[in-house]
């Protein structure tokens, strides 16, 4: 969400000519309408034509039609629509409905009580629909506004903030937008694109139970950006809540949109674009179409000789065999995307661990997407998995009133759970003791030993580590993984069986990021036990997640600074085929560790690999 408008000077808006220029997305831009509202002269496009060609290959752009109180001029709008068409691109419309003249907010929304409001938002969508038979809904469709018509509003409604806003988003979203679109425009299909910060979707009027249903389709947020920043989102992020809008709305995500802000290294950035296409997005947005246009300031990183995936020397010398002396970000986009495309050909649909997200939930805040940074391929879903063989649970799924009752039917037809601390105190009192007896004690412990397994080895973590002190009946429940300090001790992971299957309680550290300083060890066996639903693990440090697909292939990627070897372990196999280089690696086949509560699993290989700094590899299982 941008309000900074480019100057003509600065614009060289130019489209590549041919449509579909790579195998398995599409590659589109949005384009401000700042940017639209220059487009009037059509001689000016056609001499940039060239420069950004050499640069950037697209095949789709949205084009704005409103933003920050500026509508666009309708004229230079045709003109902008009949340039990209004669270049075989295809064109959508777009819209952000943002308050530019607010400011008692840093980000205002518009007011959905105030007539004024209400009457921009719905000719912004009249305008799309005269255009455009699709266009796209920027992620400002949401409301902060406490304005004394809205608090007057949600007092009379008897409705929390969340469900008052809810209720007005879903009622504009038809009155405003798609009744008048569809109106103009039958075959007008309205996308909203929902931003990156999913877990307060419904505090803002987001409402992601109704809306996709309302919408003709969604679109997806996956900026991640600089994990230190006010969200602290982690990068794994990008991949998975691809992964949840499919799976709430299958067949109805239309792709994944990303920007350039706030990087603290250059790779976040080739980073967000690959673990969104991993994800299996169908086309892919870059934010904005102007900013790909600035000149790439290349700069020497201190992983730059280890050969990470993107390679600075190649890239440059790419854009030199195509007479591009000063890339932009628009050639990083290309260059990152042709790294990729290669192998998106080989994987089949995604299939992670389950982990059920309850719509309208709240709790331990993107805890998922930490596990996703720690090498457990967690996947978000909106209903509980009936049909998987292992399910992780953190303190969202409280929501769910009847969530005990679904858990004692799961493991009783012979699945596994995991649930995390948080969920064992928001169940604490509420059934969870039909369960298993533990005791969440609302004491904490400072420990950084950590003993895994029966073995009791004992291994130091990189920093203290604070969690939340779980009791339990001796003998009822064991501990699998345990913490230590002052030579007392209390459980990280608790296992218990319950009729024909199990559930084990994972003691989530105070501070999430210090479950990236856990030992190799403990996260090996967390994986383990995890290990139930894709037949395929790492093994080594946090900051390397692992991509899992339906058809034997998946794919590693490393967030850390210097070249990390790795184990891959599968059911027993072969072989693997590297997919982008073609090379067959080799493993070690030996007996399944045991594991308490469930039967021998037989024999597993594993396979040694290293990745370069800020890189992936992909393989198939042979």
């Amino acid at each position: 969400m941008k309000r900074a408008l480019f100057l003509l000077s600065a614009l060289c808006i130019v489209i590549q000519t041919n449509a579909g220029n790579y195998e398995n997305f599409k590659a589109t831009a949005y384009v401000m309408v700042g940017n639209v509202n220059q487009m009037n002269d059509s001689r000016f496009l056609e001499r940039c034509w060239d420069s950004y060609s050499k640069n950037l290959a697209l095949d789709k752009v949205y084009l704005e039609v409103f933003r920050d109180g500026i509508f666009v001029n309708e004229e230079a709008l045709q003109k902008a629509i009949s340039f990209f068409t004669s270049k075989g691109v295809e064109v959508g419309g777009g819209v952000t409905y943002n308050n530019g003249g607010g400011n008692r907010m840093r980000w205002e929304s518009f007011c959905y009580n105030n007539p004024e409001h209400r009457a921009t938002i719905r000719r912004a969508a009249e305008i799309n629909a005269r255009y455009f038979d699709e266009f796209l809904l920027d992620d400002y469709y949401f409301t902060n506004c406490r304005c004394q018509d809205c608090v007057d509003g949600k007092e009379k409604s008897g409705l929390s903030w969340s469900a008052y806003r809810m209720k007005l988003l879903d009622d504009a979203a038809k009155e405003l937008i798609v009744g008048p679109a569809h109106k103009i425009n039958p075959k007008c299909k309205v996308i909203i694109k929902y931003p990156n910060w999913y877990e307060h979707f419904h505090g803002l009027g987001f409402d992601l139970k109704n809306g996709p249903v309302t919408f003709d389709g969604i679109y997806t947020g996956t900026e991640t950006r600089d994990p230190r920043g006010e969200q602290h989102l982690q990068t794994y992020e990008s991949y998975a809540i691809v992964r949840y809008l499919d799976n709430i709305s299958p067949g109805h995500n239309s792709g994944g949109w990303v920007d350039t802000g706030s990087m603290p290294y250059f790779d976040i950035f080739p980073e967000q674009l690959w673990l969104t296409l991993f994800a299996k997005a169908k086309e892919i947005t870059l934010f904005n179409f102007s900013s790909m246009m600035s000149t790439f300031r290349s700069s020497t990183r201190a992983w730059e000789k280890d050969s990470p995936a993107f390679d600075m020397k190649q890239m440059l010398e790419e854009s030199a065999q195509r007479g591009v002396d000063n890339p932009t970000w628009g050639r990083v986009a290309e260059y990152s995307y042709r790294q990729i495309d290669k192998i998106l050909s080989y994987l089949g649909n995604p299939k992670g661990i389950p982990s059920y997200r309850p719509h309208y939930s709240i709790g331990e805040d993107f805890l998922q997407m930490y596990m996703g940074m720690c090498g457990i391929p967690v996947e978000l879903v909106p209903e509980f998995p009936t049909d998987s063989r292992l399910v992780i649970l953190t303190e969202e799924a409280a929501t769910d009133k009847d969530i005990v009752a679904k858990m004692k039917k799961f493991m009783s037809a012979g699945g596994d759970i995991i649930i995390t601390s948080g969920l064992l105190k928001a169940l604490q009192g509420h059934g969870i003791e039909e369960i298993v007896e533990l005791n969440f004690t609302g004491r904490t412990a400072d420990t950084d030993t950590i003993l895994v397994t029966t073995r009791r080895t004992p291994y130091i973590a990189k920093t203290r580590i604070r969690i939340p002190q779980i009791t339990y009946m001796t003998n009822d429940s064991w501990e699998d993984i345990s913490t230590m300090d002052c030579d007392n001790g209390w459980p990280m992971m608790q296992q218990a069986s319950y009729a024909n299957g199990n559930i084990f309680v994972w003691v989530i550290p105070e501070n999430f990021n210090h479950l990236y300083a856990l030992p190799d060890a403990a996260l090996n066996r967390i994986r383990t036990i995890a290990d139930k639903e894709t037949g395929v693990r790492i093994e080594g440090p946090a900051k390397v997640s692992l991509f899992t697909y339906d058809n034997g292939t998946f794919a590693v990627h490393s967030f850390l600074d210097k070249p990390v070897t790795i184990n891959i372990v599968t059911d027993e196999t072969k072989s693997l085929s590297d997919l982008g280089s073609g090379e067959t690696v080799t493993g070690r086949t030996s007996r399944a560790e045991n594991m308490y509560g469930r039967p021998a699993r037989g024999n597993i290989t594993r396979y040694t690999i290293t990745v370069p700094p800020h890189s992936f590899r992909a393989f198939r299982k042979e």
